[in-house]
């Protein structure tokens, strides 16, 4: 008998549905009746099946914990959470890094950056981001990030009207130098003006030029240097939008840009970047939170509205076509979403401020052992492993 050439849909089905997300996305072209697989429910349900499936083979989780930045009533403080089900809670000793610096620092002022520790060191700002330190919670290491020469453009008459705003973008770690770098773009605010427009140039401004300023940090000099690149901005304020993974800064870019939605990569190595756009079925226009996340080795957009989650997965870099929104989840009942846990476990706080947690793999919803005080301001979950 005479072998057949052609394999049975449920089979070819199963085979598709075990691909990484890059080869599924680039295999929809062969035939229209795969392309239209994104479709069935059936196939779909497979799909992420296997992709949970994989989770624990992506190296970076192996002994990686959790940490939560805690803003109390009084101060700040941080607990490392351990354990299959997060049962272990220690609260870290630690002194807050901003108080011996010149300008005072609020309770809520400190903020925490990026999705997770790179080589067991984290990157913390106070006072909107002007003042920065990396630490090592291991090592009980601060390095004091010292000021810009873009902080103290602005002529001395010009100070009364106008803020100087600092942004981070990226903080990575350059493996050709064994250097970490952080990237940001200062802004030249007027305090009366609209939110976030620019102040007209004046006869107070003299020569100085009030665009945009991007800058990045090496720690190996302990100095800023200006970069003469036009990037796409991050969206403001959203120190969790943004992602470093394998030598490469991530960051979501929402408005102001002709190319939004998209996301934006910058390598910290060569300085060079570029963007991949975002389609209109993988974004959420006027989402509440919104968080990258590193997902299976993946990069994840994490976009949360009224209690719905959807989270997009980016198959490969620079082709816009290699998006899929792999899931929907909830509605749950959200006050704060707070953050993504090591297998995408999403993290928020419930309506009555306990801090709960989603599981993508059992799809169930656990709470955490604490409570936060009435009066905080939302805690923040991000994933620590030593380097």
């Amino acid at each position: 008998m005479a072998a057949t050439k052609h394999l049975p849909d449920d089979i070819v089905f199963i085979i598709l549905s075990k691909l990484p997300i890059k080869s599924f996305k680039r295999f929809e072209c062969v035939r229209k009746s795969w392309s239209l697989l994104i479709e069935n429910t059936d196939f779909m349900n497979m799909f992420r099946d296997n992709f949970l499936s994989n989770l624990h083979c992506c190296s970076y989780y192996d002994q990686a914990s959790l940490f939560m930045l805690v803003h109390g009533r009084h101060d700040e403080f941080f607990y490392s959470f351990s354990g299959e089900k997060l049962e272990s809670k220690v609260r870290l000793d630690i002194s807050n890094p901003f108080v011996n610096q010149e300008e005072e620092v609020f309770v809520g002022d400190i903020s925490i950056f990026g999705f997770g520790s790179i080589n067991g060191t984290f990157c913390l700002s106070g006072y909107g981001s002007h003042k920065i330190v990396l630490w090592n919670p291991s090592r009980d290491e601060f390095n004091r990030i010292p000021p810009s020469p873009a902080e103290s453009i602005l002529p001395e008459a010009a100070r009364g009207i106008c803020d100087v705003t600092p942004y981070i973008h990226g903080f990575g770690y350059d493996h050709s130098t064994c250097d970490y770098k952080v990237i940001r773009c200062v802004f030249f605010v007027g305090r009366h003006e609209e939110e976030w427009d620019y102040v007209p140039e004046g006869d107070v401004f003299g020569d100085t030029c009030l665009d945009p300023v991007w800058e990045i940090y090496s720690l190996k000099s302990n100095s800023w240097r200006k970069l003469d690149l036009d990037i796409p901005q991050s969206v403001m304020g959203t120190e969790d939008a943004r992602l470093y993974m394998d030598g490469v800064c991530h960051w979501l870019c929402q408005y102001h840009s002709p190319l939004a939605p998209c996301l934006v990569s910058f390598d910290v190595s060569s300085e060079e970047f570029f963007v991949t756009s975002i389609p209109d079925d993988c974004f959420v226009v006027g989402a509440s939170y919104v968080y990258l996340a590193m997902l299976n080795g993946y990069i994840a957009s994490f976009r949360e509205t009224r209690g719905i989650f959807h989270i997009s997965i980016l198959g490969e870099l620079g082709r816009k076509e290699s998006w899929i929104t792999l899931f929907v989840v909830g509605p749950l009942s959200v006050l704060s979403s707070i953050g993504v846990g090591t297998k995408g476990e999403i993290f928020f706080r419930t309506k009555d401020r306990r801090v709960a947690l989603y599981d993508l793999r059992t799809q169930m919803i656990e709470k955490l052992d604490y409570e936060e005080e009435a009066c905080s301001f939302p805690s923040r979950v991000i994933v620590y492993k030593e380097g």
